[in-house]
């Protein structure tokens, strides 16, 4: 840099540009707004100074660079040989508008320093960030002829500044998102934040933060003057509510606003002091755990209380009764209703239940309890009842209750009740107990007629016992082959030679020897046992009647629980595989085919086709006998014994079994006198044309090793 004193005024040439900057005379000060130097070797100090403290550059009027220090080329990347005669835009090609640089020098031009935080690019792509200062170079005219340009290097406080940013800005993305109620408060519990969602859910006004954020004081004196914290001293409810905020602990808890929605709060202390809060609207979540636990409680159907709900409040009362007070638990069982959910299908049913439920609860007081337990089971705790008289008369209002007729939309059904009843203390002081004994109560009930009531007598438990003996002796049976088959012969009446035979079961107990079928099987039915028997049975005599004349057939027992299995036709199949089909007789009851009419049919039908024969039992004590003769292929026509051993109404019984010999005739069927036990019964039936008989007379039931030395003479 060259310079020389003119007039004044100093001239000095930066890179090939002149240019003449006043120079301050002695005496006068120096404008400090623009370069004005004494002498040129101040001139050459200050651009010196320049170029080592920061980025420097000089452009002439047009905003070309015609000067750009060493740090300049550092930080940039260009060497000044790239920059010289391009303005300052190529530190910003492709993202800063050339309108920016136009505007800037615009106000330079105008004599006025411009001052800017600059981003720009480096050679390399990389970004870099400048405070950069601009301030005109006048000459003599005091017109601009050119431009100086110092940047100091912000980079790293920008890029500070925008991390710092960017993390405000992501925790107030959170604060914005979060699902709740959020504020936080400072050690001295001044609320710093509080999101709009807090102040949603408490509806705060915005009156409450105006002037100051409110503090924590504040804001529990605000809640408690309206009413937030329920009923009670408002100043003692924000002092109890501070003490507790003070001591900085964590805690949850749910609390009910006075517009019905439930706030669940949690607080976390914060290490430095202060803590956070969140307040959650679980409103919805406390109704969806009321419903589960009202369904957990209570009948889908009926709206009654469940088995769950009423062994609970069993055990309620069962504590007033040890302080001396009493209570009668009465089990019920629908009398016919599952004919009415066969017949008419399941809404009828559930319509019926619902019924009901309506009827049971109509005949209580609001301090007895009333449940359904499952299927068409209900039961009914009566609180306190003052005497037995008492217990018999909400029985019997029951009873009456249900022999009215229910109206159900097109469809009226008459159904009853059976009730058994339990009454604590006297009947047991526990709930599984007490169940148990009108249990039993129950099924005595039933068991000596329907449509009414009966108390538990402690000879229920004996007999309860008893059963229980019963049943797990026959499960020790069954797994041991402990059975065995006897056999009853079946005659020809005219020829008294035996024409078949009929297997009966008998048990063969270890303490009590042989027991009859008649002590066990109905007993082996109720229990799910007796499918598992019957097999046995089938299998058992096929394979001794094979051992028999050819001309002898063997008849068995079929219960309702075999027919309703899929498998019976192959369980005949593999049983009859070394004897012909058509020396088997099945015998089955009109109960069953009431029962299972279709799957009887089929099932008849196709065994029908494979050779087995069929024989209806017990002809006479069902109902509906003759449509059931019309629709299933039956061979023989049992007459039951009722009809041949019968000495009252010897007339009528005579006349019955007339009839019935003749309808088998008429229909194909052999007929056979069950229970012979004379020889002028079987004279009769002899008469009557009965065709085969069966009974004492002839022979009772006996082991198969006694039977083979009967076939060759006449009974």
């Amino acid at each position: 840099m060259r310079g020389s004193s003119v007039k004044g005024v100093m001239a000095f040439n930066l890179d090939g540009l002149a240019y003449n900057a006043p120079v301050a005379k002695r005496g006068r000060k120096r404008d400090a707004t623009s370069p004005y130097f004494t002498t040129s070797s101040d001139a050459k100090a200050f651009v010196s100074a320049l170029d080592q403290v920061g980025i420097v550059s000089i452009t002439d009027i047009e905003g070309r660079i015609v000067h750009a220090n060493s740090e300049f080329s550092r930080i940039s990347g260009y060497s000044i040989g790239e920059v010289v005669g391009k303005d300052h835009s190529i530190l910003n090609s492709g993202y800063h508008p050339k309108k920016f640089w136009a505007d800037a020098y615009g106000k330079l031009r105008k004599g006025e320093t411009w001052r800017a935080p600059v981003k720009n690019r480096a050679k390399d792509g990389s970004f870099y960030w400048v405070d950069s200062i601009i301030v005109p170079l006048k000459g003599r005219d005091r017109q601009s002829k050119g431009f100086l340009s110092f940047q100091i290097d912000i980079t790293t406080a920008v890029t500070l500044h925008m991390a710092l940013q960017d993390r405000n800005a992501l925790l107030q993305a959170v604060v914005d998102s979060f699902p709740g109620g959020l504020t936080v408060f400072d050690r001295d519990l001044r609320l710093i934040l509080c999101n709009s969602k807090q102040r949603e859910l408490l509806e705060y006004p915005d009156s409450l933060f105006e002037n100051a954020p409110p503090t924590l004081e504040e804001l529990y004196r605000f809640n408690a003057n309206r009413g937030e914290y329920g009923p009670g001293d408002a100043e003692e409810q924000v002092l109890t509510r501070l003490e507790l905020a003070r001591k900085g602990e964590t805690h949850i808890f749910e609390r009910q606003r006075p517009n019905g929605t439930y706030l669940e709060i949690r607080g976390t202390a914060l290490p430095g002091g202060g803590f956070v809060t969140a307040h959650l609207d679980v409103t919805e979540r406390k109704r969806y755990q009321e419903t589960i636990g009202r369904l957990a409680h209570q009948d889908v159907l009926t709206g009654l209380p469940n088995r769950a709900l009423f062994q609970e409040r069993i055990r309620v009362g069962l504590k007033q009764v040890q302080n001396g007070s009493s209570l009668a638990l009465h089990c019920l069982d629908l009398d016919r209703f599952k004919s009415v959910n066969d017949t008419l299908g399941h809404p009828i049913g559930d319509s019926l239940l619902v019924a009901v439920a309506e009827r049971l609860r109509a005949e209580i007081r609001e301090t007895d309890t009333v449940a359904r337990l499952g299927g068409d089971e209900f039961a009914i705790i009566q609180m306190a009842p003052r005497s037995i008289e008492e217990i018999e008369a909400l029985a019997k209002r029951i009873i009456a209750a249900f022999a009215e007729p229910f109206v159900l939309e097109e469809n009226t059904v008459s159904i009853g009740t059976s009730i058994g009843i339990a009454v604590a203390p006297s009947d047991g002081i526990e709930v599984g107990q007490l169940m148990m004994n009108a249990d039993m109560a129950l099924y005595r009930t039933k068991s000596l007629g329907r449509g009414t009531f009966g108390f538990f007598e402690h000879s229920m438990h004996e007999r309860l016992q008893t059963r229980h003996q019963i049943i797990m002796g026959l499960r020790e049976a069954i797994a041991n082959s402990k059975f065995e088959l006897h056999y009853q012969p079946i005659v020809n009446v005219k020829t008294r030679r035996i024409v078949g035979c009929e297997a009966l079961i008998r048990w063969s107990h270890p303490v009590r020897g042989l027991i009859p079928a008649s002590e066990f099987i109905p007993i082996a039915e109720e229990c799910g046992l007796i499918g598992q028997i019957g097999d046995w049975v089938l299998k058992t005599a096929c394979a001794e009647a094979s051992l028999w004349p050819d001309d002898i057939w063997v008849a068995v027992n079929i219960s309702p629980a075999q027919f309703r299995g899929q498998d019976l036709v192959d369980k005949v199949t593999n049983a009859c595989r070394g004897l012909p089909l058509s020396r088997l007789i099945l015998e089955i009851t009109e109960t069953l085919l009431m029962k299972d009419r279709d799957v009887a049919s089929d099932t008849l039908e196709r065994l029908r086709k494979m050779g087995v024969r069929f024989a209806i039992d017990d002809f006479g004590t069902g109902f509906s006998s003759l449509s059931y003769l019309q629709s299933f292929p039956f061979d023989k026509i049992k007459i039951d014994r009722s009809f041949v051993s019968a000495v009252a109404n010897v007339k009528r019984s005579a006349t019955l079994r007339r009839s019935i010999i003749q309808l088998g005739y008429n229909l194909g069927m052999t007929s056979v006198g069950e229970g012979v036990e004379t020889e002028q019964q079987l004279d009769r039936l002899r008469a009557e044309g009965c065709v085969e008989a069966q009974g004492f007379l002839f022979s009772r039931a006996v082991p198969a090793a006694k039977l083979r030395t009967l076939f060759s003479k006449p009974l």
